[in-house]
């Protein structure tokens, strides 16, 4: 696979973006494939603070030996099926809670570099609770030799801009975002509350008119971030997947899917969503953003077309915490000149050790008499 990545654009044309993915000039006119994974949530229960944080047999599950089955074979799988140009992963890459010796990040960075892919990570809520402290987390991943991640000066840490050019012409944008929210990190440096707050909007607005002024014309974008804005429950309720009487769906199989949406919502996330206060769709439209990105909700995996603007949740890639069982994959975004189209990709690879916890979802679309 062949690729530039350009880390320095001041005063280039790709002015705006804090790296940009070159893909020869031959590429045009073909599909280009961005993979989206989301938490991951590595961990070793050897490295739990207290001794009743996990049962016995998740103990037992969740050893470091157990990395590669419960995590690193989904993602070689996601990357073999998909062959990606890019990977760009939306939060909780480890559970900083069982990581404070930061075993599992290295492993995380040494695994998404041995694909010699450019890979573009945020922060979930989970990550910097580590106490290797999140300067030495952005310090791991500024060294890989792949990564794309700016720790930046605004709330949060990494928010930055990556740029995705056939040749010299630059066709998409993705602007990662940190979502804050990490409330059991010591570190001063993270925002303890959610949120998506204004410097790091004018950031994006920034980079995004330096990016029309370099290129003399709009640039499609993206947006990827942890934990969803309540614009992605606005849009299930929108389209009458979601309502006050059924919450919970399985698009094409307990509702009829419009518009090519698919997924299913197995949760009442909308109560932990970040709040927005009605500018929030009108000022990412004027950005040109046409994808929004997020993780967090493991067991909903909705992809919305709303106000012109595909929401969509990636599917967990890795098997801690509560998951739906078996359900271990990613999310492929393959762009067909200034539009793209979106679909979730399943792990081939066997699962590793499944804890009951994950028994907690056994008949949740089963009702009265019918349970087990």
């Amino acid at each position: 696979m062949k690729f530039k990545i350009i880390k320095d654009t001041k005063g280039t044309a790709f002015s705006g973006c804090d790296f940009v993915v070159e893909l020869p000039k031959e590429r045009t006119g073909r599909d280009v494939r961005v993979l989206q994974l989301t938490d991951m949530q590595i961990i070793d229960s050897l490295q739990r603070r207290t001794p009743d944080r996990i049962r016995a047999d998740e103990i037992a599950a969740w050893l470091p030996e157990n990395y590669d089955s419960l995590c690193g074979n989904h993602i070689r799988s996601l990357v073999a099926q998909s062959r990606p140009d890019l990977i760009i992963i939306t939060g909780d890459i480890v559970y900083g809670s069982f990581d404070d010796k930061g075993t599992g990040m290295k492993y995380m960075c040494k695994l998404l570099d041995s694909f010699a892919i450019p890979w573009a990570p945020v922060f979930g809520n989970h990550d910097n609770e580590s106490k290797m402290g999140v300067s030495w987390q952005c310090e791991q991943l500024e060294k890989c030799r792949y990564c794309l991640f700016k720790r930046g000066e605004v709330s949060g840490n990494g928010n930055y801009t990556v740029g995705i050019a056939v040749g010299d012409e630059l066709i998409r944008v993705i602007h990662m975002l940190d979502s804050n929210g990490c409330k059991n990190s010591e570190d001063p440096s993270v925002v303890r509350q959610s949120g998506l707050y204004p410097d790091q909007l004018q950031l994006v607005l920034e980079n995004t008119e330096q990016i029309r002024k370099g290129q003399q014309k709009e640039i499609p974008a993206f947006m990827a971030f942890h934990i969803p804005v309540d614009c992605f429950g606005e849009a299930q309720y929108a389209k009458g997947y979601r309502t006050n009487d059924e919450e919970n769906f399985i698009l094409g199989v307990t509702k009829e899917a419009k518009d090519g949406d698919f997924g299913f919502s197995l949760d009442r996330f909308i109560p932990r969503t970040i709040k927005t206060d009605g500018t929030f769709i009108p000022f990412v439209k004027a950005l040109n953003v046409d994808g929004i990105f997020v993780g967090h909700e493991h067991s909903v995996c909705t992809s919305i077309r709303y106000e012109d603007i595909v929401w969509t949740f990636g599917l967990k890639t890795g098997q801690y915490d509560f998951h739906i069982p078996y359900q271990m994959g990613g999310t492929l975004i393959t762009l067909q000149g200034t539009s793209f189209r979106v679909n979730h990709i399943p792990s081939l690879a066997p699962c590793g050790a499944m804890p009951a916890k994950a028994l907690m979802f056994r008949g949740l679309l089963v009702s009265g008499e019918d349970k087990m």
